[in-house]
């Protein structure tokens, strides 16, 4: 053995226990039974390893340990299936060891301890298994056997007869001696037309790679094979089958061959479907997440072959989908799904491959395309797709759809990337028109900004990086100051200041904003509260709730908490609503500013004028008070301006509503405003949003403005 040897001394190992065990095998190379693992065959033994297992080295060499193992183990896992994992596991770099019942050549039982171990082979992944004899094997058996020389032939007969499996016994001359009832049933052929004949009629070998001729050869050689095969019935339809061979040579010196397999269609088929599973989207029938990277990963396997090569990953989401989920509920949402699936499929046929990434995202892979101006073209295509409506059960669904696009190799040859890249591009497109942008690198830098920003955003409460800078509200007629407006604002560093319209979004976006909008409420209730006991009893403080506040189910009790822990009365506090919010869950927000109402908060709609759907609504709304947008205070210095915004002001006083003047920053605009009739003004001819101090000291010691 000295090839062993030679091999043992060429082993290395980063693992220091290893490299000691290594030490005393080399010096003791033939102790302890060990063979060397490639993939998953043997490819070297020492001596002890074939007495352990009665063979011979040119039977052992190109063996596997499941060709020495019973097909199933003691813990009912399949060998071939566990053992593959447990080789896996080593290469990987894990020192695995288990129980495992081996089976010599001639058949015994081999209780064995097995560990595994990686090592290198002229740089070279293999497995070395070091073999230990479980102590039950000591025990003394060989009177006993395997129990079966006490059994009657008549049971084990019976037994063989109705096994489950199929089992055909053939002589020297691969002529079938005998047969069992499950081999007539699962092939189809009855007792008389098995017995006399070879086996080969049986073999669907034009389906496979000549597994019956391993077979053969495995028997020649090793004397045992196991392994799949396909079998034909007698209808001629083909069947994968798990078979297991061994030659048995009698006292006599004659031999015969015992042929044991099961029908394995069952498994098969659910492999299938679980891959199916694995592979597609269960809704749409299209590749999915999954799916859809292996066909990315196979196109960027070409640029190594063909570098010049262009291909794209088209992001796509469809815009408006969440309308029709939340109108029509998400069975008609799923119906949508897969008319737009249909819809991709008929414009991408032969051209892309397409995938449902998950909820109304899509993808595209286009490959070898010639330039970008075809990946341009062919997008707008898939954009012209959406431009008639999805129609389902009498019901039209008009739908839009955003595109975002890389290319590779010219963005990224990784598919991972490439897919973050055109989900990155996607979320541009939405913002601008047509709604089909390519990636650069600015997006991403652009997306890095925000994730950090909304990470320092997650932290900036717990840190107290938030505050609030009060902006006056004053009666046109007598320019006092009645009121203040809370305005969040964020100081991130003693450098970073951000005031409200440059994260608010994100805390929208993020769910932040019902936590933090809860703060705001609290605070500004409780510096209304000092404000009204020390310097002004009828003050009254204005605060801004966001849509996702508006919706939130216990948003009534928080302010109602809010107005208890500051003792402040109801009608101190102004909730401002942005016309959005009335038009999302209309009816909810309906009921909420009701029971708002009925606490004595008063309402005031903020930004009004930028949106026309809640015109209609004014009257019916519990309203006190309108804030007319600065846009409109803009074109005051115009007739049509003026006579515009005198509209506004004689609709909501014809209502009964008061109107606040929002971006009054001249006295021209604060004169034309007061001649409208009674009225509040909010701006910088009145005051800047200012810290608490600083508000307190400049408006609230003295009664009016000049």
């Amino acid at each position: 053995m000295i090839r062993w040897q030679h091999l043992l001394n060429k082993l290395s190992t980063d693992d220091p226990v290893l490299q000691e065990k290594l030490s005393l095998w080399r010096a003791y190379p033939h102790k302890v039974p060990l063979a060397l693992i490639q993939g998953f065959s043997f490819i070297s033994a020492n001596q002890a390893t074939l007495n352990y297992f009665e063979t011979k080295y040119d039977a052992f060499i190109n063996a596997t340990p499941y060709d020495f193992s019973p097909r199933i183990q003691s813990s009912g896992r399949n060998s071939v299936e566990y053992s593959r994992e447990m080789i896996r596991e080593a290469v990987a770099g894990k020192n695995i060891e288990f129980n495992w019942l081996h089976l010599s050549q001639q058949g015994t039982e081999l209780p064995s301890r097995i560990n595994l171990y990686r090592c290198y082979l002229q740089q070279k992944t293999v497995v070395l298994a070091e073999l230990q004899t479980l102590n039950r094997r000591h025990r003394v058996r060989k009177n006993v056997s395997d129990g079966f020389t006490h059994i009657p032939k008549e049971i084990i007969s019976t037994t063989l007869e109705e096994s489950a499996e199929a089992v055909y016994i053939t002589d020297a001359d691969n002529r079938i001696l005998a047969v069992n009832k499950a081999m007539c049933r699962i092939c189809g052929y009855s007792t008389e037309q098995l017995i006399d004949n070879t086996p080969e009629f049986l073999d669907a070998r034009n389906q496979v790679y000549s597994d019956e001729t391993d077979c053969q050869l495995a028997l020649k050689q090793r004397g045992f094979w196991q392994g799949e095969i396909w079998k034909r019935r007698s209808d001629g339809n083909h069947f994968p089958a798990w078979q297991s061979s061994r030659k048995i040579v009698t006292h006599n010196g004659e031999y015969y061959h015992v042929n044991i397999f099961s029908d394995i269609s069952t498994k098969k088929l659910l492999e299938t479907q679980l891959t199916t599973r694995a592979m597609y989207d269960t809704l749409t029938g299209l590749p999915n997440r999954f799916h859809i990277k292996q066909i990315l990963h196979g196109a960027l396997e070409k640029l190594k072959t063909d570098p010049l090569t262009l291909g794209a990953l088209m992001f796509l989401d469809l815009n408006g989908f969440k309308n029709i989920n939340d109108s029509f509920g998400h069975a008609m949402g799923d119906k949508v799904l897969q008319l737009v699936a249909a819809r991709l499929e008929v414009g991408c046929i032969e051209k892309a491959d397409i995938a449902r990434m998950g909820g109304d995202e899509f993808t595209l892979v286009l490959q070898d395309c010639s330039c970008k101006e075809e990946i341009q073209l062919f997008a707008e295509q898939i954009l012209s797709l959406f431009d008639s409506p999805f129609e389902i059960e009498g019901q039209k669904f008009f739908l839009g759809i955003s595109i975002g696009i890389a290319l590779y190799p010219t963005h990224s040859d990784q598919a991972s990337q490439l897919i973050s890249h055109a989900d990155t591009a996607m979320y541009c497109a939405k913002k601008s028109q047509p709604h089909l942008v390519f990636y650069d690198k600015a997006m991403s830098q652009a997306a890095e900004q925000k994730l950090e920003l909304i990470n320092s955003l997650r932290h900036a409460h717990s840190l107290k990086q938030f505050t609030l800078a009060y902006q006056s509200i004053v009666d046109l007629q007598t320019n006092q100051t009645i009121a203040a407006e809370a305005l969040l604002r964020w100081q991130k560093s003693p450098t970073e200041y951000y005031e409200a319209a440059n994260f608010i979004a994100l805390l929208e976006e993020t769910g932040l904003i019902v936590n933090i909008g809860q703060w705001v409420i609290e605070q500004a209730c409780l510096q209304a509260a000092l404000w009204r006991q020390h310097h002004q009893p009828t003050f009254r403080v204005s605060v801004n709730v966001s849509p996702l506040q508006l919706e939130h189910l216990d948003f009534v009790e928080q302010v109602i908490n809010a107005l208890n822990t500051a003792n402040l009365p109801a009608e101190a506090l102004i909730l401002e609503i942005t016309e959005s919010a009335l038009l999302r869950q209309p009816e909810q927000a309906r009921t909420t500013l009701t029971r708002l109402k009925a606490l004595g908060v008063s309402i005031a709609i903020d930004d009004f004028g930028t949106g026309l759907s809640s015109l209609s609504r004014l009257g019916t709304l519990p309203i006190d008070s309108v804030k007319i947008d600065t846009e409109f205070a803009l074109h005051l210095n115009e007739a049509s301006g003026q006579k515009l915004y005198n509209a506004i002001v004689q609709l909501v006083q014809a209502l009964g509503i008061n109107f606040i003047a929002e971006g009054i920053e001249t006295q021209q605009q604060k004169d034309i405003m007061t001649r409208m009739g009674p009225g509040f003004g909010q701006g910088y001819l009145f005051s800047y949003p200012s810290s608490v101090e600083y508000f307190t000291q400049a408006f609230l010691t003295q009664k009016c403005l000049a």
